[in-house]
């Protein structure tokens, strides 16, 4: 699993409201939307992690008993009917004031920045005539999460299935008939069990 508190908060900020004055009532008619549920994830991470999500943050996240909630709202984001999903666009357009979930196989390719010397790694996927790509910090990877596996693949210039939420931030030239799209990555999770098995029988 790779997940940003920073991000988080950055697409909330930037889509919903100040996180600041972020209140959620339990069965509100806000907390079943996903403005409400990435609300509460940030709150929950927040609550619990001072500073940047890291790699033992994340394993938390996914098997700590206590971090349970954190990992059903990152479950329920996405699943939540009011974020679209891009195989589901019937134009090859993205909305910047949107969140857009995908579930395909993607290229994770590591490199250092020559900014910071810092390590990151591009995940980029191509789903409905829409390419997309962007920057992720090797920090905010689970160690148990798949991108061992994957980054593997990228090494023999082979894609790996996951799932995920994401935020466009700038449409790019358009590449012959597909528009492209950089992206920030809220979430990205392990694949569904379908397109993991179509992945596990091409290989």
């Amino acid at each position: 699993m790779y997940a940003s508190k920073g991000t988080v908060e950055q697409v909330y900020s930037e889509l919903y409201g100040d996180v600041d004055e972020l209140r959620i009532e339990s069965g509100s008619s806000l907390s079943g939307t996903a403005a409400g549920k990435l609300g509460k994830l940030w709150a929950t991470i927040s609550g619990e992690f001072s500073g940047e999500l890291t790699e033992s943050e994340i394993k938390k996240i996914n098997f700590d008993d206590d971090m349970r909630k954190a990992k059903k709202l990152a479950n329920s984001l996405m699943s939540t009917d009011d974020i679209p999903m891009l195989s589901d666009l019937s134009k090859k357009e993205l909305d910047i004031d949107q969140l857009y979930k995908f579930s395909c196989e993607v290229m994770t390719i590591p490199f250092e920045s020559e900014l910071d010397g810092e390590n990151y790694i591009k995940v980029s996927g191509t789903l409905n005539g829409i390419k997309f790509e962007g920057d992720t910090s090797v920090n905010n990877w689970g160690r148990r999460s798949h991108i061992i596996q994957s980054v593997r693949a990228a090494k023999r210039d082979e894609s790996y299935p996951y799932q995920g939420l994401m935020w466009p931030i700038k449409k790019k030239n358009d590449e012959g008939s597909k528009s492209s799209y950089d992206v920030n990555y809220v979430l990205i999770c392990g694949p569904e069990r379908e397109l993991r098995k179509e992945w596990y029988g091409s290989q």
